[in-house]
């Protein structure tokens, strides 16, 4: 059965401190905005990566010298396999993710698990750590929320009515629903952006060669207006 749903997408969810996969308040605030929607009733879905190491847990020694450990989520203890898969295309070949379930007050959050027997040790590994490794690790896992997120949600039945990019990590988001024929009025009408971090060094920016390599024929015919003068595209700014 279709639902007619708000795709609600962020980099960091955080329902439960034992299912570590948001760093603080971000992913506190996706958490809450979902249980808020759950309260009143909307038609919203949630959607983010499952890291399967999660988020640092951060430590002093007696010399105050800081280090971080990495502990490792069974996402059976909290979640539910549905049991669907999407694929993306991307560098050459084929990006597997599994969906997961969580489900809060009667509202349904899927998390995207790149731990998949068919994937490269290098796709594979973009699960492994939330705002872990480069830019090149960056914008893979952030076409995978943007774009695999929405076509997971799709594979789990839900017509998207209107999107909520929590932050600009996920606003590859909006290529894809142009891309499946909405026009950028119908886009700009039933889009909501939220950010927390209003400077510079809080918004991510990719390498204009990097975004072609990873979005491919996704990409509009006028998307170089996208890049600024210093040949870079702002996640914020799309």
């Amino acid at each position: 059965m279709v639902r007619m749903s708000i795709a609600y997408l962020s980099a960091e969810v955080g329902f439960e401190s034992r299912l570590h996969t948001y760093s603080g308040g971000l992913g506190v605030l996706a958490g809450d905005h979902i249980k808020s929607a759950a309260d009143a009733g909307l038609d919203l879905v949630g959607c983010t990566l499952l890291y399967r190491e999660g988020y640092g847990r951060q430590q002093l020694d007696a010399q105050g010298n800081q280090s971080e450990t990495y502990g490792e989520i069974d996402p059976q203890e909290f979640l539910t396999d549905t049991g669907v898969e999407i694929s993306l295309p991307l560098d050459g070949t084929t990006l597997h993710s599994k969906i997961w379930l969580y489900r809060i007050k009667g509202l349904s959050t899927y998390f995207l698990d790149t731990r998949h027997p068919n994937n490269s040790p290098e796709h594979a590994g973009l699960g492994n750590r939330l705002y872990g490794g480069d830019d090149s690790m960056r914008i893979r896992q952030e076409y995978l929320l943007g774009v695999g997120g929405i076509r997971a949600l799709q594979a789990m039945g839900h017509e998207i009515t209107g999107l909520h990019l929590n932050e600009g990590h996920c606003t590859f988001a909006m290529l894809e629903m142009l891309n499946q024929g909405w026009s950028r009025d119908k886009l700009s009408q039933n889009c909501l952006f939220t950010t927390h971090t209003p400077v510079p060094a809080g918004h991510d920016r990719f390498g204009w060669a990097e975004v072609e390599v990873v979005l491919e024929s996704l990409l509009p015919p006028d998307a170089k207006q996208l890049v600024d003068d210093e040949n870079t595209c702002s996640m914020s700014h799309l």
